[in-house]
């Protein structure tokens, strides 16, 4: 794998291959077995239909080419010394099946030196006779490049997901919106009068829109502070969907408001597919919730 390597914490790494796996073999053909309680015993994930076991392991990078083959090969002879012991963790879990091949997963593998060395500790256990390896046991050093290019793409996706900390809006900052423009305010209430006729209730509904605003325009001011391009995206998206209404007029039927905030979270989504959908679901609650105050959209 050419270029620099990302950086991975180790326990970050872990959970990263265990989806790729799972994506690759089905969710319920892989076992995790946890290290924490009695320790690790050189395995993180069996796929017993496959006769595979995967040990997970991220250097500490930056390094150069050479110490990151000597810290692989250094794993490989640590983790399967525990991988064979007859009276560890692994004899005890894998009993009388036969394991055809051990699997390193590391984020860059980039040094014929490791495969040597994997292909010497692998005769060796082929040499042990333990009763749960294959007469073929070999041991694989595995990276991103042995797994299939979407799922990766997919998982490191959510891996940069942009998690925006959107604080609940005050009443100090609903009071401002509330006490401002009258005409928005009162186009939302005039429009909300087809859903609700209590009033009420119509009162409620007012005030959980404007709080609903608040807490969107929260949320893209975070969203501008820690990804701008994401929040230029966002924001141009908007503008253009209410420049379409404006110029149609456009009048919802059926369930409007709910057709129009999923419409638009799923087009938020689209042009920005690392936001957490939370963030863009309460962005576009507050996009419609403005657009009723400011007229395109028509509830009758």
């Amino acid at each position: 794998m050419a270029g620099e390597p990302d950086i991975w914490d180790g326990d970050e790494w872990e959970s990263h291959v265990l989806h790729l796996l799972q994506a690759e073999h089905g969710a319920h053909n892989v076992q995790k077995v946890p290290a924490k309680h009695l320790g690790d015993c050189g395995l993180d994930f069996i796929c017993l239909h496959q006769q595979l076991v995967y040990q997970c392991y991220a250097v500490q990078e930056p390094v150069d080419v050479a110490v990151r083959a000597e810290k692989q090969k250094s794993k490989v002879t640590t983790d399967i010394k525990k991988f064979s012991d007859l009276n560890g963790g692994a004899a005890a879990i894998l009993k009388k099946q036969k394991i055809k091949r051990w699997i390193l997963a590391v984020p860059l593998h980039d040094s014929k030196a490791v495969v040597e060395h994997a292909a010497k500790k692998a005769a060796e256990v082929r040499a042990k006779n333990l009763p749960y390896v294959d007469v073929d046991f070999q041991i694989i050093i595995q990276d991103r490049e042995t797994f299939d290019a979407d799922t990766w793409n997919h998982r490191m996706l959510l891996r940069r997901r942009i998690r925006p900390v959107v604080p609940e809006p005050t009443e100090g900052e609903i009071a401002v919106v509330s006490d401002g423009d009258q005409t928005l305010i009162d186009n939302l209430r005039t429009k909300m009068l087809k859903r609700v006729s209590d009033p009420g209730e119509l009162e409620d509904v007012v005030v959980d829109l404007l709080r609903v605003f608040v807490h969107s325009e929260n949320a893209k001011d975070a969203l501008r502070y820690m990804a701008p391009d994401a929040y230029e995206d966002v924001v141009r998206l908007i503008s253009e969907r209410l420049r379409r209404l404006r110029l149609g007029s456009r009048k919802l039927v059926g369930d409007p408001l709910d057709a129009e905030i999923d419409s638009l979270k799923a087009s938020i989504l689209a042009a920005v597919p690392n936001l957490d959908p939370g963030a863009a679901d309460t962005i576009a609650l507050g996009a419609v919730s403005d657009w009723l105050m400011r007229c395109p959209l028509r509830l009758d």
